[in-house]
């Protein structure tokens, strides 16, 4: 597992002594919740299969269920119910989308109590990491959690990854920089389910090319079934696999998360690690809700999830979630504030897709007119090998600030040539400066673009 020489931030002592896979692997056989996560995996591929018919009929009848649980047991969803003359179930899915309001993010972040049932399950919070720069917390229940769990073992299955297999993680870890006890409580418990899980923790806080030199030797060693990665961490460690020759017969799959994926970085993963390199699409709130499969759609769990994408004034369309086990904390029409680039796909049998997940309602860059601006600056600034990375800010009024970390120095003109191309497609004032050292979130996460530009676009609740 970690190694005791680990120089990497943020660590704490490992339990290198302990590490035998043997010994981790078979502890976590014999826990009830993982011989219940395999009993339950033909089940869950029979679902896979099911007609748009079956698929909606159990979606309403675990909809039905989830409604009447929140208007007795919670005092928001009582009070809508009250407020808009709701009725106690739904007599269809359209039915539910016609009279049940969107739920707003923010409204679900200031008043969280009043979400919290009275009737709650034992379970757990989870804390957002806060790359939006507002962190909140969700409740879920342990079975509740585990049944999504067992949804996202079925889709690594589909890719010959078995649940017990070893997993290589390029990773922040926000929950363990809490203060004090609360916060060394945390950084235990990462170890320890780590080396439980047979798994290899590498950290997404330092992203230089020596440090990530060093997670490739260990990975290596490691010898994992998979690598679990932010999007940005997992292009800059293929570029350095790349430069190295690395390879490991062991891997089988790469997957790209809690960032937006653009096709360049898949490109680059899969010919650096030659395996698929797989989209997962979740969140705090939802853990994962959509994982890519083998005809690459990112397939959502319809048994746990109902997912809907009206379409926005920009074109693009939001992603509304009723998460259908979260009796405990419902979320329902819950507008994450997700983006995609197109309507969700319900065929006639088998799960829905989603389209490719442009990111969050604010990152996305808007020109003067208000028109959303998704991925024209990938020519510009993606492909050019002397930028490693990027952040673009646009402000309330308009501007932009565009941030460099250089892989080799760049000239004035470069400088100035960007700033002119973007300024020209925006419409609005670019100023363009080179650091060090990009700044991370508080999880980790890369943000390539945020913009505060006010537009018309924003859900209301």
């Amino acid at each position: 597992m970690l190694s005791k020489s680990a120089t990497t931030p943020h660590c704490v002592a490992s339990f290198e002594s302990l590490s035998d896979d043997t010994l981790s692997m078979s502890l976590l056989k014999h826990l009830p919740r993982f011989k219940a996560a395999r009993r339950s995996q033909a089940e869950l591929e029979v679902r896979e299969n099911w007609s748009r018919e079956q698929i909606a009929a159990f979606q309403l009848q675990r909809l039905n269920q989830l409604w009447g649980n929140a208007i007795a047991h919670t005092s928001f969803f009582r009070e809508c119910a009250r407020t808009r003359g709701l009725p106690g179930e739904f007599s269809s899915l359209s039915h539910f989308q016609a009279v049940c309001p969107i739920l707003n993010k923010d409204l679900v972040r200031t008043r969280q109590n009043d979400f919290f049932s009275d009737v709650a399950e034992k379970g757990a919070w989870y804390r957002s990491g806060g790359s939006t720069g507002f962190p909140a917390s969700y409740f879920r229940s342990h079975e509740a959690h585990r049944e999504i769990l067992r949804g996202r073992y079925r889709g690594h299955a589909k890719w010959g990854v078995d649940l017990f297999d070893k997993w290589a993680f390029l990773w922040g870890h926000a929950a363990s920089f809490s203060p004090g006890f609360a916060g060394r409580i945390e950084r235990v418990k990462r170890h320890l389910a780590d080396w439980l899980r047979n798994r290899l923790r590498v950290s997404a806080y330092d992203l230089s090319s020596e440090a990530l030199r060093e997670y490739l030797r260990r990975i290596g060693e490691f010898r994992p079934a998979a690598i679990y990665a932010y999007s940005t961490a997992a292009f800059l460690l293929a570029k350095e696999a790349k430069a190295i020759g690395f390879h490991c017969p062991s891997l089988k799959m790469l997957v790209l998360t809690a960032e937006p994926v653009l096709p360049r970085v898949v490109k680059e993963c899969e010919e650096a690690f030659g395996v698929p390199a797989l989209i997962e699409y979740g969140s705090a709130e939802t853990n994962v809700l959509a994982f890519e499969w083998p005809d690459r759609t990112l397939r959502v769990r319809d048994d746990i999830f109902f997912v809907e994408t009206p379409q926005r004034e920009d074109g693009r369309y939001d992603i509304l979630i009723t998460v259908l086990n979260s009796h405990s904390f419902p979320l329902i029409r819950y507008a994450i504030g997700d983006v995609c680039d197109g309507p969700i796909q319900r065929p006639d049998f088998g799960f829905a897709y989603l389209s490719n997940i442009s990111g969050r309602q604010h990152d996305v860059l808007y020109d003067k007119s208000g028109g959303a601006i998704v991925a024209w600056f990938e020519d510009l600034l993606e492909r050019n090998e002397e930028i490693r990375r990027y952040q673009i800010h646009q402000i309330e009024t308009g501007e932009l600030t565009v941030s460099l970390e250089l892989t080799n120095a760049l000239a004035t003109a470069d400088l100035d040539r960007i700033k002119e191309a973007m300024s020209n497609r925006i419409g609005f004032d670019v100023k363009v400066q080179v650091l060090d050292k990009l700044p991370l979130s508080r999880a980790g996460k890369h943000r390539g673009i945020t913009s505060d530009f006010v537009t018309s676009t924003s859900i209301h609740n």
